[in-house]
């Protein structure tokens, strides 16, 4: 992601925050830059085989925590394909799927210590080490999907990604998704608030995750995602949290009965390389593994997308429940999860709350 918006601290006071949304056109001109470089790009590669030449022979590490049939992972599988066809074989990334590296946070980790090339891993986890990032899992922020995209595709993405760069040394070169959250349970039909009360409950390993649902009344239980399916089997969670393509691949409703369509948050999936590698790399590797990233951000959108409704048949034609909650049962969770946004508004700075929801 190509990043020209000047860094302002999240502390700076909302006329701050509204000047760079006033400069959203300047994410604009960045793609259009990217585009116009990513042609340039193309038009040196079908020049000949010789082009490979150019390209340095690298072998880079790619992990991620999803399964193999799931849109992000093909996402990421395609990822290395493009880069492999398009440095003439030069370079080589080795995707590792279903957290056969590590966990979410042990990729961060990884590529903190260089171990990791690139990573797949959710907003809410690279949160745990850098905090703003927290802005996306605030319950029912998005209205829709456009909306979380103006957010991580904009000037506020922009700011929160340089920041998790200075801070962390990784860099953000896409923002993948896995949709919006759902509650599936194995027992128990939700269809309000108090129906999560003393409800063991599996949730990701993040402090405003384990208080949204303690707010609900719910008993949260952190759990590394390689590690849900069998706590749903065996009865040591009876529910759990995850958008409709995590619930088909990972198998959840072969374990859980109940599927409500909450919506309470949409889970970005950050795109992660190694930000002290990525210096170290020619202008041209890294025009690549931006235009590679740009190309599968948007064909892992729309997949992801697409194939949300038919996992969703597929689980009701199986036997599960499915719960689509009214705008006023809706409201009556967005009431209760209210608190959460009181305690983060500080903790966040509800300057950057108040971009987040003007976004467009």
């Amino acid at each position: 992601m190509n990043r020209t918006i000047e860094t302002l601290n999240f502390a700076a006071p909302t006329n701050g925050w509204r000047h760079l949304l006033h400069r959203a056109s300047s994410r604009i001109v960045s793609r259009a830059a990217l585009a116009v470089g990513a042609a340039g790009l193309a038009a040196q590669l079908v020049a000949g085989p010789a082009a490979a030449q150019d390209f340095p022979e690298l072998s880079l590490r790619f992990g991620h925590p999803y399964a193999e049939s799931h849109p992000l992972a093909q996402g990421a599988q395609k990822f290395a394909d493009i880069v492999k066809e398009k440095s003439g074989g030069a370079i080589t990334v080795n995707v590792f799927p279903n957290s056969t590296i590590g966990s979410s946070r042990d990729l961060v980790e990884s590529m903190q210590m260089g171990v990791v090339d690139f990573a797949l891993v959710p907003t809410t986890n690279v949160a745990s080490f850098y905090p703003p990032l927290d802005i996306f899992y605030l319950p029912f922020l998005f209205r829709d999907k456009e909306h979380a995209y103006a957010v991580a595709d904009g000037p506020v993405g922009e700011e929160l990604y340089t920041g998790l760069l200075d801070a962390t040394g990784i860099r953000t070169i896409g923002m993948y998704e896995s949709g919006f959250r759902t509650i599936t349970t194995s027992k128990t039909k939700v269809e309000k608030p108090e129906d999560m009360k003393g409800l063991k409950f599996r949730v990701v390993n993040n402090p405003l995750n384990v208080a949204t649902f303690a707010a609900l009344g719910a008993n949260p239980t952190p759990m590394a995602l390689s590690e849900v399916f069998t706590g749903l089997q065996q009865g040591t969670v009876e529910g759990q949290d995850n958008p409709v393509g995590n619930v088909k691949a990972f198998g959840y409703d072969k374990v859980q009965d109940f599927i409500t369509l909450s919506h309470h948050q949409w889970a970005g999936i950050m795109f992660l390389a190694d930000g002290k590698k990525w210096e170290t790399y020619p202008d041209n590797v890294k025009a690549l593994f931006d235009e590679a990233a740009a190309e599968t951000e948007a064909w892992e959108r729309e997949e992801l997308n697409a194939v949300e409704a038919k996992y969703l048949s597929e689980m009701e034609a199986g036997g599960m429940t499915v719960t689509r909650l009214t705008p006023e049962q809706m409201k009556a969770f967005q009431d209760a999860m209210a608190p959460i946004w009181d305690e983060y508004r500080e903790k966040l700075g509800a300057d950057l709350i108040q971009s987040a929801v003007d976004a467009q």
